[in-house]
């Protein structure tokens, strides 16, 4: 295990693969030194300062997941590759989480949502709760992908993907409201951040969906679960019941 994570091996893809792989890195070569290069030149609080190996190890790994979602093919994965570099850049996404704005709404969503990043599944993939039966706002993929990071090099094998978990109690016909936000934030998933979500499981779903509470053990550790999941959990700040859920008699709501 190196201080970086573990390393990408491209060994571990077939002949056909490896040429595919090549070929995709070859041609976005001068895309990805022009985006490293506007990260670099970004005025952050906490500067940006990767080693160019750690981003190459991880541009590799952003690669193979991308070939993997666009089913090896090359143009297709180009122009995926090309178009994820570029909305990042044009939606300022590495530097998002410094505008005060930003900052102002995400504590907001916090309230409104409650929810938790906690534990690992029995496959050391990040786990997210949220109690989506309240609201439902998919605003997590970019903390997660650095947690499966972080966890990578705890466990010196490489982590790309994350489950959640999603509390559908409370859930009614409002929900409908929603579903646009929710296209949109599938959307981004799909083609921003492809083969990042390995499990999404629903508990206490409404009569619409199949109830699967019982699979919850199959993945995940029962320390790593709330006891009201199933789980022991009494390790986090929050145990037994772990996912806060914000008092609003305590605060007024004040949106801007």
């Amino acid at each position: 295990m190196t201080s970086i994570g573990p390393l990408f091996d491209l060994n571990e893809l077939n002949e056909e693969q490896q040429k595919k792989f090549q070929l995709v890195s070859t041609e976005l070569k001068a895309k990805f030194q022009s985006y490293l290069e506007y990260k670099l030149n970004l005025s952050l609080k906490i500067p940006f300062n990767k080693e160019e190996e750690e981003e190459e190890n991880e541009w590799n790994y952003e690669l193979y997941r991308f070939l993997r979602a666009r089913k090896w093919n090359i143009d297709h994965t180009i122009k995926s590759l090309y178009d994820m570099l570029q909305w990042r850049i044009d939606n300022q996404v590495d530097s998002i989480l410094e505008d005060e704005k930003i900052i102002e709404k995400t504590e907001l969503l916090r309230k409104i949502l409650p929810n938790l990043n906690h534990g690992y599944t029995k496959i050391n993939q990040p786990l997210y709760f949220e109690k989506s039966g309240i609201i439902f706002l998919d605003k997590i993929l970019k903390l997660n992908c650095q947690r499966a990071k972080e966890r990578s090099k705890q466990i010196g094998k490489h982590i790309g993907n994350l489950t959640i978990i999603s509390d559908l109690y409370g859930c009614n016909m409002n929900i409908r409201k929603i579903l646009s936000s929710f296209k949109q934030s599938l959307y981004i998933d799909e083609n921003y951040y492809p083969e990042r979500l390995s499990h999404m499981i629903l508990i206490n779903p409404p009569t619409i969906f199949p109830d699967i509470k019982n699979t919850l053990l199959q993945y995940i550790d029962s320390d790593q679960l709330p006891i009201k999941y199933g789980g022991t959990c009494q390790s986090c700040s929050n145990a037994p019941n772990c996912i806060p859920v914000f008092d609003w008699t305590q605060e007024k709501l004040n949106v801007k």
